[in-house]
């Protein structure tokens, strides 16, 4: 018997570390199960990596718990470590994001905490955020959303709770709040002929990007290509990029197959637990899910759908900051299934591979019956303004539209992909702006709690009644969010119900399901809303979509800014036209000769991705080079600096001789972000696979500690 186990752990070091094995948990100890083991002075979790029976090691220390249950397999292994070398952090920080909470905790957990605001007087800064975003809750909140939401630590929550600022109640876990959203009855459906040579293609084995016009059929097409996989026994992971989309699709799926797990953010830590388990065990045929579903247990993956492959929601910003996309294809291809990348507006990166061979290109250009593309009617708001002598919220175009639809029944969308009522607050006198205490960045009004909020680090303070810097009373207050397009649509139309949908309305599970059944059922007339309902929805009765404002893109230090405004409008149509009545877009902005709007009004793909490209080609950016970006943040600021101008010297030197180039170090677009300093460095990089050990070993070596972070993101999709 094994005397030793090697363990990794959740800490930035990218090796295991050795224990022995007490005779008592012997028993228990095996390759892939949860330990507790002591590290320095306190105890800390890990995973089994392998047994051994020998240790050169010096003062080896005993395993102090062992798990019931083997939660990473062979397979799960290699994946994880693949996803540590591939996006720079450790083995153990991987397999960590690779598990669910309720599974990491080894125990059934059938009770869900619950956060809610208390009474007291918040003694710190920190304290008075967290307590006035819990009031500004509709209701409670389960503890781990509260704290992804509020930013707050486990301490400060355990803090507050015993001071009364905060109640903590333990609730039974609901199921899936989404599952009963929407109800689909299974019909008989004549494929295509361009859907019946997608099927062929994709028989075919590797990796198939699908790209088919919104309404094309594409989910059926997954459906068919699924149930092929399923008659040779084995399972199917489909990942959606948003929680709203996996109602449309669990239901979907649920009326083809009885057997469905469902593994999203939106679930009870116990229930996600359980569907995991139920994964593993090969009790399921088909699991659907956001992001960290490409990691479920399955045990004989025959297919993995990325679906609207091209949404930046597949990027993880925290440790690791793997993108799914990318996993997925290294998963198919490790354990030999298929690959399906579907989107109506593929990313440039997956067109470009499929344009060197890399991935198979399969085209649907129809629409299903034969139903025409909703026309794109471009609004110039400089010329409304003009006409009207006033900012206008709605044009007076697609109100005309809006009452119509609302005359004669029908549903209308309105996109903004931006939350809050006001969005900048300045003194006419002395050009003060209100902003964050501790970020880059301008306070959000949201009026619906009469505060101001930093969406960065959810710091809030009521609105000035002045200018604090000259006195003045004239404070000017322009820009608007989903909740200022909500109120001017109700003022337009009294007596029709009008709905929003944006993460600060969707605070729990509940408001997800009933505003989803609202207007699938035709409960709700105008649906206001963010990213969440620009792709996926399905709803006949929906024949006009009003883009509140195209150009948010536009004022973003990003490359992409062109290619996500052509996703957007692209997408956001789609949404429009899928029944008899037909369909409409109005799409609001104040640049209406920007060639990426001027595309996505009439439909050029192939225009917009040739300028796209070549523009990309001639800069130097991806798909033609990976971007790896590196944050260096913290205090003092001259600290930072000097460590920035450090990082680079060696990064220059550890590339010397390769085709990597690096620009910077310079300030990060967004500078200050919770009162710490930040710098950045962006390389350029041709062949990453070469270069990353390199990368890793000198930000490495530039070290870390509480007043400096170091900050490694292969492929970042956020450079602010």
């Amino acid at each position: 018997m094994a005397e030793f186990a090697d363990v990794l752990l959740r800490i930035p070091v990218d090796r295991p570390f050795t224990y022995r094995i007490p005779e008592a948990l012997a028993a228990k100890v095996r390759p892939g199960v949860r330990v507790t083991v002591p590290f320095r002075n306190a105890e800390r979790e890990g995973y089994v990596l392998r047994l051994t029976d020998r240790a050169d090691v010096p003062g080896i220390r005993d395993l102090r718990g062992a798990g019931d249950e083997v939660v990473i397999d062979e397979r799960l292994f290699e994946l994880t470590r693949w996803v540590a070398a591939r996006y720079g952090c450790s083995w153990g920080e991987a397999l960590e994001a690779a598990i669910p909470a309720g599974v990491r905790k080894d125990r059934p957990g059938r009770k869900v905490h619950l956060v809610s605001a208390g009474e007291g007087t918040p003694r710190t800064r920190r304290q008075a955020a967290v307590w006035e975003a819990a009031k500004a809750l509709a209701g409670p909140l389960p503890l781990r959303e509260f704290r992804r939401r509020t930013g707050a630590s486990p301490g400060l929550v355990a803090a507050m709770v015993r001071s009364g600022l905060l109640r903590l109640q333990a609730a039974p876990p609901e199921g899936d709040a989404l599952a009963d959203a929407v109800v689909e009855v299974p019909k008989e459906i004549r494929l295509t002929p361009e859907q019946e040579a997608a099927l062929a293609a994709i028989a075919e084995g590797g990796v198939v990007l699908l790209e088919g016009v919104t309404g094309s059929g594409k989910t059926e097409v997954y459906l068919r290509a699924i149930e092929r996989v399923v008659a040779q026994g084995k399972q199917a992971i489909v990942l959606v990029p948003e929680i709203a989309l996996t109602a449309q699709m669990v239901s979907r799926f649920r009326a083809r197959f009885p057997r469905v797990a469902v593994l999203h953010s939106v679930l009870a830590e116990a229930d996600r637990a359980a569907q995991w388990r139920a994964a593993r065990e090969g009790s399921v045929d088909v699991v659907v899910g956001a992001r960290s579903a490409v990691f479920a247990p399955v045990r004989s993956l025959g297919l993995i759908v990325v679906d609207e492959e091209h949404e930046v929601s597949y990027k993880q910003e925290s440790v690791p900051r793997y993108h799914a996309r990318e996993v997925a294809v290294h998963r198919a291809r490790a354990e030999g299934a298929v690959a399906i990348l579907g989107s109506a507006t593929p990313s440039l990166e997956s067109l470009h591979r499929a344009a060197t061979g890399e991935y198979r290109r399969v085209r649907l250009p129809n629409r299903i019956g034969g139903l025409p593309l909703p026309e794109i009617e471009v609004v110039d708001m400089a010329a409304e303004r003009a006409e009207i002598r006033r900012y206008p919220v709605i044009s007076r175009r697609l109100e005309q539209l809006v009452r119509r639809s609302m005359e004669r029944g029908e549903q209308v969308i309105l996109f903004l992909n931006r939350r809050g009522f006001l969005t900048h607050v300045s003194c006419a006198r002395c050009g003060w702006t209100f902003r964050c205490r501790r970020c880059d960045v301008t306070m959000t009004y949201h009026r619906e709690n009469d505060r101001a909020w930093c969406h960065a680090c959810l710091e809030s303070a009521p609105l000035p009644p002045s200018c604090p810097d000259c006195g003045s009373p004239r404070l000017l207050q322009f820009g608007l969010g989903t909740e200022r397009v909500e109120a001017e649509v109700r003022a337009l139309l009294p007596g029709f119900r009008v709905s929003r949908m944006d993460s600060d309305s969707m605070k729990s599970r509940r408001d997800y399901r009933d505003a989803l059944r609202a207007l699938w059922t035709g409960d709700t007339d105008v649906l206001v809303g963010t990213q969440m309902i620009a792709k996926g929805l399905d709803v006949p009765d929906v024949t006009l979509v009003g883009v509140v404002n195209a150009d948010t893109a536009f004022h973003l230090p990003d490359f992409r800014a062109a290619e996500r405004t052509f996703q957007m409008i692209t997408q956001v149509a789609g949404r429009t036209g899928r029944g008899p009545r037909g369909g409409r877009v109005v799409v609001q902005t104040f640049n209406p000769q920007h060639y990426a709007i001027r595309a996505a009004a009439t439909y050029d793909s192939a225009g917009f991705l040739a300028r796209e490209l070549e523009m990309r080609r001639e800069l130097g950016y991806p798909p033609f080079v990976s971007l790896v970006r590196i944050v260096v943040q913290g205090t003092p600021e001259a600290r930072i600096r000097s460590a920035a101008e450090r990082l680079g010297d060696r990064l220059r030197g550890a590339l010397e001789g390769t085709a990597a180039s690096l620009l910077g170090p310079a300030p990060a677009p967004l500078y200050r972000l919770r009162g710490r300093y930040r710098m950045h460095l962006l390389l350029k990089i041709p062949d990453l696979e070469a270069v990353l050990p390199r990368i890793r070993q000198a930000v490495a070596a530039a070290g870390a500690g509480r007043s400096l972070q170091t900050v490694l993101d292969v492929d970042p999709v956020d450079l602010r």
